[in-house]
Order: structure tokens, then sequence, then C-alpha cells
């Protein structure tokens, strides 16, 4: 506060703590101009200003053990320490993605499984990789088996 002063023509001027190199020591806002410059300075609500990596991380599995806990007696981090270092926890098992069609049937309520005929469901037999099981598959159904080609746009392969 004792670097704000009003001006005579009423508006705030701020001196600065040190000369700008053109040799500006204030700077001077309107009231509304000074209110938008300190409030995009407030960081937004429940943001976290400081970040923790390694053991002190939130998800570190001795974080516990090097935080002090409510009630615990004094003079027991050393053993907790050593506790922490020798205990190993299960690891949790990841969840596995979600396929193709799980994603359609989450994205677009769209379950590729059910048979539009019977109400019955699909099963996958077997996934076709390679273009040769392609072309034989397309042959057998009697399907044309030519090849697609899009149309070049100027300037791209």
């Amino acid at each position: 506060m004792e670097r704000l002063s009003r001006a005579e023509d009423g508006r705030i001027a701020y001196r600065m703590k040190r000369p700008l190199p053109d040799g500006t020591t204030h700077l001077l806002f309107t009231g509304l101009t000074l209110l938008r410059r300190l409030a995009s300075l407030v960081p937004s609500p429940r943001a976290n200003l400081t970040r923790f990596h390694g053991i002190f991380a939130p998800g570190a599995k001795v974080r516990p053990f090097l935080l002090p806990q409510a009630g615990a007696e004094p003079g027991l981090e050393e053993e907790s320490l050593a506790f922490a270092a020798t205990v190993e926890e299960p690891r949790k098992e990841r969840t596995s993605r979600l396929d193709q069609a799980g994603l359609l049937k989450r994205t677009f309520a769209l379950d590729v499984f059910a048979c539009l005929r019977c109400g019955g469901r699909r099963r996958v037999l077997a996934y076709v990789n390679g273009a040769g099981g392609v072309r034989a598959i397309l042959e057998h159904l009697g399907y044309p088996r030519r090849v697609h080609t899009w149309p070049m746009r100027e300037g791209r392969p």
C-alpha cells in the first residue's frame, strides 16, 4: 500500500521498486484497469500452487510415513521410515483399456455385438490383419476386391 497513491487526475499511481530501462518509475492506472491486473494474479479456486514430485508426490507409496500424522508420538519418524522401506504393497491391477466396440457403446450407445435380426449376441471369432486374408474373405463372399483410393487433395499425398 505504501507504493500506491492517487494522482491529480484521479488515476492510481503505482511506484515500482526499480525504474524501467527507459527511466519510468510510476505506472498510472484507472481503478478498473488496476483491478483487472490484480485479478489476473489471483489463482483460480482449488488450484495447487506447489507441485510435489518423487516421494513427496500425492500418489507416492511412502508418503504416509513421511508426513506427520495427527496424534502420532514424536520421535517415531525413523522407525516409520525403516518400516516403509521394508513394506511392499501389492500392486493394483490396471484396468484394461476399452476396445473399439466398448468405445462405440460408451460414446454413441451403439452395441456392435447385438444382432439386429435375432437380438442375440455376436462374438469375435478372429481378427484379420493382413491384406491377403481380407482379399480371400471378400472373394469368398462375392464382394469386389478392388482397393478404394481416395481423391488426392492439392498439396497432400
